[in-house]
């Protein structure tokens, strides 16, 4: 009973971490039809990030954002090169944000409150790049078919992790914990950690709700998920839906990132494995509903927990083979009645 309760509790954390990339992924595939791959990536950039200023460094992160918010500059500014005082918004604009992440990153830095103005610097950062990602990479082909979509966001995943191994190579960075405090509960003792990773889920969740139901922003994000084209009669911009689900989803990512990073230790390697896992409880909802796609992590999270106790060599294998009969089941005949 000791170990059941002890594996359940291991299973609840990494349900929780998986639950932060699962609502990503939602997020952007209701918003997009992207079902992004490259999700876990930001995982990845969000504990590399944070590993960075633990180090007392500039993150790699904040050259890659300014590099590429550049780029995406430039774009901007060659589709309204007719237009003086878009170029100057623009101009005004891109300015802003980067003075904004460099100040961040200096303030940090400087700091005495390291640890809290890291994770949220971190935040920040990982938060920009995915809008710098969509700009680059989704945005001209928005129109395209799901498979072209597909077939960007691996194209995407391959690049975000090649540029982590360059920038910070193949070593493990160590970062610490929030707290190293802790309690017994019967025979299971819960660290510090894993009570953050639940509350900080249970408040993604939470906020979730309240974004979606009872702002603007959230509305019109629900209006660009049920019908593009109507929200777009509407006066809603698919674009910026597009800009602000990739900035949550970032966030939400990176978030699971720093939270997870102190117990498996940060490395380039980390994000691909917990974005599979997301993306496997993601599937339960069909990367479009949120309370069965929670479902889904929980499930894959206990069955992660448990399979490394007993089957530790097909641990993995047993947790994505759980995506086959998932899958089946929802192009089941009844589901395909549904549809039509």
């Amino acid at each position: 009973m000791d170990t059941f309760l002890f594996l359940l509790t291991d299973g609840v954390t990494s349900g929780a971490v998986y639950g932060l990339v699962a609502l990503s992924l939602v997020i952007v595939h209701t918003v997009t039809r992207v079902a992004n791959i490259a999700q876990g990536e930001y995982v990845m950039f969000g504990a590399m990030t944070l590993a960075s200023f633990m180090e007392h460094a500039v993150p790699a992160t904040l050259g890659l954002v300014l590099g590429g918010g550049l780029l995406c500059a430039l774009f901007e500014a060659w589709d309204a090169r007719r237009a003086p005082r878009r170029l100057l918004r623009i101009a005004l604009t891109s300015a802003a944000a980067a003075a904004v992440l460099c100040g961040a990153v200096w303030l940090t830095l400087a700091s005495q409150s390291h640890y809290v103005l890291s994770l949220a610097c971190s935040l920040l950062l990982v938060s920009a790049l995915g809008p710098v990602v969509y700009r680059l990479t989704v945005q001209p082909g928005l129109n395209s078919s799901a498979v072209v979509l597909v077939i960007i966001s691996v194209g995407v995943q391959m690049v975000l992790h090649g540029l982590a191994l360059i920038l910070w190579g193949a070593q493990p960075r160590p970062v610490p914990p929030v707290s190293s405090a802790g309690f017994q509960a019967g025979a299971v003792f819960l660290s510090a950690q894993s009570l953050c990773i639940l509350a900080v889920s249970a408040l993604v969740m939470a906020g979730l709700f309240v974004f979606f139901e009872f702002t603007q922003i959230g509305k019109a994000l629900r209006a660009t998920a049920m019908n593009r084209r109507g929200a777009q009669l509407c006066g809603i911009s698919v674009k910026r839906a597009g800009l602000a689900s990739f900035a949550l989803a970032a966030c939400f990512s990176g978030a699971s990132g720093m939270l997870v990073a102190p117990l498996v230790t940060a490395n380039v390697d980390m994000g691909f494995l917990i974005g599979l896992k997301g993306f496997v409880g993601a599937t339960f909802g069909g990367l479009a509903t949120y309370p069965l796609s929670i479902a889904g992590v929980a499930i894959v999270g206990s069955l992660d927990s448990f399979a490394a106790y007993s089957l530790s060599a097909y641990r993995d294998a047993i947790v994505f083979a759980l995506i086959l009969p998932v899958l089946l089941l929802r192009n089941g005949p009844r589901h395909q009645r549904g549809d039509r």
